[in-house]
């Protein structure tokens, strides 16, 4: 065998020892579900990956989904749900098939910076198998960042093409991957920097005016979809969450998290889903900041001093971890693991570049890192456990950090969900007396009183909670605490707010019919009910009120046609059975064998019926 071939044979073996590592790694993530940490409006409520079709497509390039212009990734969801549908699996199989697509293209791309492929494959087991990327990976609602590292990482590598071949014709496929990367994530326009640093490591002379042109491009493309994502996060409210903080903060917690998202790879012991922001600064934020300073120095000292790994490596980090430092506040924590996704490619780089440097035996050298990358991939399927159960999911959270508001709001949701009231009333008392802000946890608050029986003491939590942030969720169960009440001239004011922001809520348009029902309003009411009906075409209970609407209009048969339907839809439906007897009878027909109906699936209400109608 030639050297040619035998090294092609490397590869193919590197390729099926990295597919294996990430499959291993994960393999627990397969029987994982849904979170309901943005899980769930993605798959379930969002009905424009429940097909794909014009209207649907269309969608995809004009909407925000919870913030985010991302229509490449809102596309694969669809094609998740046309195979599998609402199962989980399918879900997270394309993450970590699209992981796994991301992770050959890093060691194709370390095999072009560096002769040493062993070098390359420890990079990219590295990238692959790091307990830091399992949020990235196993999160479904992550599925923007594995699809954005997919093309930037393919850019790269047709840029080291580009670079050594000068083919002019490549710039035009490091353009089109740049503009979907773009369209995954925004995160993508630190692209044309990034590229930079492939010149360093490529040893290419920064000083030309070609090589700065040729990401002008790639700047302009990225201008347009920056302000549509911006728009997209004001449209949410996620920008300046944190008015109070002041310039000082803001240049100090960056510096803080440039150095902790670096101890955080190298000790991966404390990592977490959430970070939440500091409340004040102390003297581990100035260190770090300093810390931070020092090693962006480092980086221009290492460029002139012609160490390219080293110089490159930081570039490729700084530039990459820079967008995410929140000079722009945007979400409600300090840090993110999923922020890391890209940016440790550069950082693992290097370290392995220099392992290999100094530790002169190749063979020393591959051991030592092939010991790390166990111990990675170990923390890796471990720290999987965290998205095998929600419970697991926050508890993670305020295990380490308790002082966390968010988490202990959140963890409270998770008792609440499982009946367990007395722990969730534990976790969410504690978030409002961390932040008496947090508007969630107010609201968790309001439900548990509300599931409790406590109606006033509901409505005094969802009062609070509507009046730190106006959310629909807040303001339709709040709408619901009305309606209990009898009290519709609020539940109305409520449920027309809900309906201003979804306009589909085929629940809102039932509860503003009901309150037409009971004030006379029939027509009104049929209408609503109808809006409602045309949302959510199979809820029985739809069907029953406006068929009750339609007989108070003296419709018998539109009447008779819709409590036909909701028996249909629920075959022992006593209530429906019941009032179909009714209307049958109201209008001259034989109602027993309705009332019969109704009697034998449990509706009392039918014997003293059937006693005086059919003896």
């Amino acid at each position: 065998m030639n050297v040619s071939a035998q090294k092609q044979s490397n590869s193919y073996l590197h390729i099926g020892i990295l597919i294996v590592a990430v499959l291993t790694a994960y393999a627990n993530v397969f029987g994982a579900g849904f979170m309901s940490w943005d899980d769930m409006d993605y798959v379930f409520n969002t009905p424009d990956i429940r097909a794909i079709n014009a209207e649907t497509f269309k969608n995809w390039w004009t909407e925000y989904y919870i913030g985010n212009y991302q229509p490449l990734p809102v596309f694969t969801y669809a094609i998740d749900f046309l195979i599998g549908g609402e199962s989980p699996f399918m879900f997270h199989l394309q993450n970590i098939i699209w992981h796994i697509a991301d992770v050959v293209i890093v060691y194709a791309l370390l095999k072009r910076l560096q002769s040493n492929v062993w070098l390359a494959l420890f990079v990219a087991l590295l990238f692959a198998i790091h307990p830091v990327q399992t949020e990235s990976v196993s999160w479904v609602a992550a599925r923007n960042k594995v699809m954005n590292g997919f093309f930037f990482f393919l850019a790269m590598y047709i840029y080291a093409v580009y670079v050594k071949e000068q083919n002019a014709r490549k710039l035009i496929w490091i353009y089109l991957c740049g503009i979907a990367a773009y369209l995954c994530k925004l995160t993508a326009v630190t692209l044309p920097f990034a590229l930079f640093a492939v010149d360093i490591w490529m040893m290419r002379p920064l000083k030309g005016k070609k090589v700065w042109l040729e990401k002008v491009p790639l700047v302009l493309l990225a201008i347009p979809i920056g302000i549509i994502t911006l728009q997209a996060q004001e449209e949410v409210d996620f920008l300046n969450l944190h008015p109070d903080f002041t310039f000082l903060h803001t240049i100090v917690f960056a510096g803080y998290a440039y150095v902790q998202y670096l101890v955080n790879l190298f000790f991966p012991f404390k990592l977490s889903v959430l970070y939440p922001y500091p409340t004040e600064i102390s003297w581990v934020h100035w260190l770090y900041t300093l810390i931070a300073i020092g090693i962006i120095i480092g980086g221009v000292i290492a460029y002139r001093r012609k160490q390219y790994v080293l110089a490159g490596g930081i570039l490729f980090y700084t530039v990459n971890i820079a967008i995410v430092l929140q000079f722009v506040q945007f979400g409600e924590v300090l840090m993110a693991d999923r922020y890391w996704y890209v940016a440790c490619v550069g950082v693992w780089y290097v370290v392995v570049y220099y392992l290999f440097k100094y530790i002169k035996q190749q063979q020393a050298a591959t051991l030592v890192t092939a010991v790390l990358c166990i111990a990675f991939a170990v923390g890796t399927f471990k720290r999987n456990d965290i998205w095998l159960s929600e419970l697991n999911f926050w508890k993670s959270v305020t295990d380490k950090f308790p002082e966390s508001s968010i988490a202990q709001s959140s963890l409270g949701g998770i008792y609440m969900e499982q009946g367990n009231y007395a722990e969730a009333k534990l976790h969410v008392n504690k978030a409002v007396t961390i932040d008496e802000n947090n508007a969630k946890a107010w609201y968790n608050k309001g439900v548990i009183h509300l599931r409790e029986g406590n109606i006033r003491e509901a409505l005094s939590a969802l009062n609070k909670s509507i009046g730190i942030k106006e959310t629909t969720k807040a303001l339709f169960t709040r709408a619901l605490i009305y309606q209990q009440t009898g009290d519709c001239v609020n539940t109305v004011k409520d449920i027309i707010l809900v309906l201003k922001e979804e306009p589909e809520n085929a629940r809102a348009h039932f509860i503003r019919a009901d309150c037409a029902d009971q004030a006379g309003s029939l027509q009104l009411a049929i209408a609503e009910y109808t809006i409602a009906i045309n949302n959510e075409t199979e809820e029985p209970l739809y069907y029953l009120r406006r068929g009750l609407a339609y007989a108070k209009t003296g419709s018998t048969d539109n009447a008779i046609a819709d409590l036909s339907t909701a028996i249909q839809l629920r075959g022992e439906y006593a209530e429906a059975y019941y009032w179909r007897g009714m209307v049958k009878y109201r209008s001259g027909g034989v109602p027993c064998d309705d009332l019969q109906l109704a009697k034998k699936y449990g509706l009392k209400e039918a014997e003293q019926v059937i006693t005086e109608l059919c003896q």
